[in-house]
């Protein structure tokens, strides 16, 4: 990746020096898409008079240094939380061998591979993440493509969830059996290509504050390379860990530095020769302008070992295992399908038989052994998915579309009536202005002599109507329905499409 708030940095290195900077052992992996990195996805306060977060990095290129914009959209905006929860859930798909961009997993497991409590609160809070974190966009003009190795312009969205509802009537969210989380497939790309993630110890991670889990990200990522780096105080506090723009700036150096206290308490980083205070560790580089120096801690130093067995290859912490033995497979049984088969062939049946033990979908006639059997069958002979499994998922979605429709009808009318009233207030005061003043006469004029002819009794009403309706058609600007509802606050994605 290239930064250009990395001023100036360490020098080549050895083969013994580079694997100083591996990364030590670990129990869960989080996985971060690099290209996200360079700024901070939403504010820290979490708090935006629209739904638009706009900022920008700098990058290298062979023709000189360029500057990419980035847009993150999301009607619901985003919390702390929600970073923690989506680059762990992605460290725990791309963890699985031969992973596809499907996590099909319950709550409880979630949260568990998270290091969260599993309390009833907590899968409230999981929900929520996960129903912000689809509402978000992300736009890049010159986001870094790690297949094609070009700064592209690109748009996405992270994930898209599909939640199982008690008894499959829709409402309340079934916390016992499988959440499906369907990863963009372009950002699933980004993330497994060579060079487009950075992994890392989650548990460490989850110990920061929100502000230093961003630092501890962007300083990884960049102690790769080099031991020494130097960031710009205001690049790096607003752009990449998302300080208020109107935080003054020795505001923004004292969270900074809190931030850096807590690395030098992890080890992640540590001082200079000769400097005994973070404080000592930024330079004056001008008037208002500050950089700071960071030098990797001994953290990066450790020697690589191996990643605990237990947890990365026990075949109770697959996310898999869980369902599939509620169907009633016994772990002999699921090892051998886990050896055996592939993991999009089991995740697809564990789901037909999830649903055919719980919603009774039409057409199924009951299953003629057990529910292990029926899902070992049409893995073992990689059988089609029955035709009422079909019918069943099309019914799901009617009424899951008719349900939206119902609750939505209402709060869009209402919405079209504050936006006609909304726009003919700014007509109003456009047609006062001098400038519509000015529009009106002149149009005015030339319509009038028309409509002498054309409608000799009402030709001054007519002209009018006339000129008012050609002055909203083609002088008057107002954004269309669509963009109108996108930037009003409080309103949901589904609302805004």
């Amino acid at each position: 990746m290239n930064a250009t708030s990395t001023i100036a940095g360490g020098g080549a290195k050895s083969a013994s020096e580079t694997n100083r900077y591996r990364l030590p052992g670990i129990e869960r992996e989080g996985i971060a898409q690099l290209s996200l990195l360079e700024t901070a996805l939403w504010p820290l306060s979490g708090k935006l008079k629209s739904s638009v977060f706009g900022t920008s990095y700098s990058f290298v290129t062979p023709t000189g240094k360029k500057t990419a914009e980035v847009t993150v959209r999301s009607a619901l905006g985003l919390k702390p939380i929600d970073e923690f929860i989506l680059w762990g859930l992605l460290g725990a798909t791309l963890s699985r061998p031969n992973a596809e961009g499907v996590l099909l997993a319950t709550p409880y497991w979630m949260l568990k591979h998270l290091g969260l409590d599993t309390g009833g609160s907590q899968y409230a809070m999981l929900r929520e993440s996960l129903v912000r974190l689809t509402a978000v966009s992300y736009q890049n003009t010159g986001f870094y493509n790690p297949e094609t190795q070009e700064h592209e312009y690109a748009a996405f969205q992270f994930l898209s969830i599909l939640l199982p509802t008690v008894g499959g009537a829709g409402g309340i969210v079934d916390n016992d059996r499988c959440w499906r989380i369907e990863w963009n497939p372009a950002y699933f790309r980004f993330c497994r290509a060579t060079g487009g993630n950075l992994l890392f110890d989650l548990d460490l991670y989850r110990q920061l504050t929100p502000a230093a889990r961003r630092l501890f990200l962007k300083l990884k990522d960049r102690f790769w390379r080099c031991r020494l780096v130097f960031l710009n105080v205001d690049d790096l506090t607003i752009d990449g860990m998302g300080f208020s723009a109107d935080r003054p700036l020795y505001k923004r150096k004292f969270d900074l530095t809190n931030c850096i206290r807590e690395l030098l308490q992890h080890r992640i980083i540590s001082l200079g020769r000769g400097q005994t205070n973070p404080k000592d560790l930024f330079l004056k580089r001008g008037k208002g302008t500050y950089v700071v120096m960071f030098y990797a801690g001994d953290y990066f130093r450790q020697p690589l070992t191996k990643r605990t067995t237990s947890q990365k290859n026990a075949i109770t912490d697959d996310p898999l295992f869980e369902p599939l033995q509620k169907i009633g497979v016994d772990e002999a049984g699921i090892r051998r399908l886990f050896q055996g088969f592939s993991r999009g062939a089991i995740s697809r049946w564990v789901k037909i038989t999830d649903a055919a033990m719980h919603e009774q979908p039409r057409g199924f006639s009951g299953f003629k052994v057990s529910p292990a059997a029926f899902l070992i069958d049409g893995i073992q002979n990689n059988r089609m998915p029955p035709d009422w499994m079909y019918a069943h998922e099309k019914k799901q979605e009617r009424e899951q579309w008719e349900r939206d429709k119902a609750a939505f009808v209402p709060t869009e009318q209402a919405l079209r009536d504050e936006f006609d009233l909304e726009r003919a207030k700014a007509f109003e005061e456009f047609r006062r202005s001098a400038e519509g003043t000015r529009i009106y006469e002149k149009t005015f004029s030339i319509l009038l002599a028309f409509h002498k002819v054309t409608d000799p009794h009402c030709h001054a009403e007519a002209a009018r109507k006339a000129t008012l309706s050609r002055m909203e058609r083609e002088d008057f600007v107002f954004p269309e329905f669509s963009a109108w509802i996108a930037n009003r606050p409080g309103i949901n994605a589904d609302q805004a499409a």
